[in-house]
């Protein structure tokens, strides 16, 4: 629906794109004895006709008629003033856009079956649809702060809370209100989105949309459809391109919050002979067993060691193994199959990220197992951004023949969100290693609003690594 040139008066248009709910767009009607290309040019014909005349009688009437004319002059001048809130209303009207929350608690913001909005760590984020100052879910319901908690929730043929502002950082806030609340649902880590605290339990957020910023903004703000500056387009960032060398272009000045994954798949697990785990207490592994069952306990470890590869000291006493595959997966093109990975690429972006696959073998029980992830000192890399990535345990094995975004595995825990640096050496912990019926999966994407891009080759000192003591 092509929009109609900015002027006075408001007609509502009928929609056939977007709910009836929505603020109408200017239609042009100069010619109306409200427009102020009518007025501006006949009052001052008619105020120096009568001032400029001698006499007291005609300055007393002069005067009066200014004071006449004075809320008259007004209205004309806050009309004004709303056809620049109408044009600032509708813009980037029709985008669409995901919401995250960070602050007391990190992670996408999904919605319940009923409507209401909530974010934990395997919420599925969905898209809304902006309306300049208000927003809808996939539905077309509107989203509006439910008395008398005033929770957000989106509801069908509900008309939509109106005065929600996404800033060029992509920060949301309502009618000026920037801090908003979440509250737990004494459901695992779940937590609903209010308005005003409910209770002790509450705790302070803020609200970011990777998408939907004003087109005033630097850069021409977050255009419709992507996440990157300027115009935008497509899903905001830069799918897996396996056998490439470059480094994916940074996405803009935000990014999705989606927890997307990258599988890549290598031919051979490389492996060689370190120094003994320091002792330390055991975590629990986060890994799937063959008969389903899994750990519920979170690896805590969220210590970084920057140091260079270390020197063997006694050889055989622990081996250290990559990936046996590592798969890319592309939110952008969520339904592609990206195949074996024979070069190893790792890459992260606001689309794209990695799954690394790890299997253990009987003569493993007994061991103690750590994870790692490391950025070698001189080894080659492309990354941008703000440089935080996310990983986290995925509860079934992936196969690089098969493994679509909408196919991988669910995430079944967080681990750590990691800042990536070269010299970069990030423990997950130490855990009892499995037996040979264990699945494993690990998955790489970018951290909420992060806006990191990179790309690089699992190999020697660099990538995702399982040791074994």
């Amino acid at each position: 629906m092509a929009i109609p040139p900015d002027h006075l008066s408001l007609r509502l248009y009928p929609s056939t794109i977007y709910p009836s709910w929505q603020a109408g767009y200017i239609d042009p009607d100069i010619k109306s004895p409200r427009s102020w290309s009518f007025w501006k040019t006949l009052w001052p014909d008619i105020i120096i006709s009568l001032c400029s005349q001698p006499g007291v009688f005609r300055k007393c009437l002069c005067a009066m008629i200014l004071v006449m004319l004075t809320p008259i002059l007004s209205v004309f001048w806050l009309d004004s003033l709303h056809q620049v809130e109408a044009h600032a209303t509708r813009d980037n009207v029709g985008c669409t856009f995901h919401l995250s929350c960070s602050g007391a608690f990190n992670g996408s913001i999904g919605q319940k079956s009923s409507g209401q909005a909530h974010a934990s760590s395997d919420a599925s984020p969905i898209s809304f649809t902006w309306f300049g100052d208000a927003f809808a879910d996939q539905q077309g319901s509107g989203c509006w702060w439910t008395p008398p908690t005033f929770t957000l929730q989106c509801d069908k043929d509900q008309p939509p809370d109106h005065g929600f502002q996404v800033g060029c950082d992509g920060s949301v806030s309502y009618r000026g209100q920037s801090v908003f609340y979440e509250c737990p649902t004494g459901q695992g880590d779940e937590v609903n989105i209010y308005l005003q605290t409910s209770g002790d339990q509450c705790h302070e957020i803020t609200i970011q949309a990777d998408n939907c910023a004003p087109s005033t903004c630097p850069g021409g703000g977050i255009g419709p459809g992507g996440g990157g500056g300027g115009g935008g387009g497509g899903g905001g960032g830069v799918g897996p391109v396996p056998g490439g060398t470059n480094s994916p272009a940074s996405s803009g000045t935000t990014t999705p919050s989606t927890l997307t994954t990258i599988s890549t798949s290598s031919t051979s697990a490389s492996s060689s002979t370190w120094t003994p785990l320091s002792p330390g207490p055991l975590t629990p592994s986060p890994f799937t067993t063959g008969n389903e069952q899994t750990t519920t306990t979170r690896i805590t470890s969220t210590s970084t060691i920057t140091t260079t590869q270390p020197v063997p000291t006694r050889p055989g006493t622990c081996v250290e193994v990559g990936p046996s595959h590592v798969i890319l997966v592309d939110q952008g093109n969520p339904d592609t199959v990206y195949g074996p990975n024979p070069m190893q690429h790792i890459q992260v972006s606001p689309n794209a990220s990695t799954i690394f696959g790890f299997h253990f073998e009987d003569a493993d029980l007994g061991k103690a197992c750590e994870l790692s992830f490391r950025m070698g000192r001189g080894r080659p890399f492309n990354l941008t951004g703000t440089g935080v990535v996310a990983f986290a345990a995925l509860d079934d094995w992936a196969e690089p023949d098969n493994t679509t975004y909408h196919s991988m595995p669910r995430v079944i825990q967080a681990m750590d969100n990691v800042l990536l640096y070269e010299g970069l050496d990030h423990s997950f912990g130490i855990f009892p290693c499995p037996g040979s019926t264990t699945h494993s999966g690990i998955l790489l994407s970018e951290a909420p609003m992060a806006d990191t891009c990179l790309d690089c080759r699992q190999g020697d000192a660099m990538g995702m690594f399982l040791r074994k003591c």
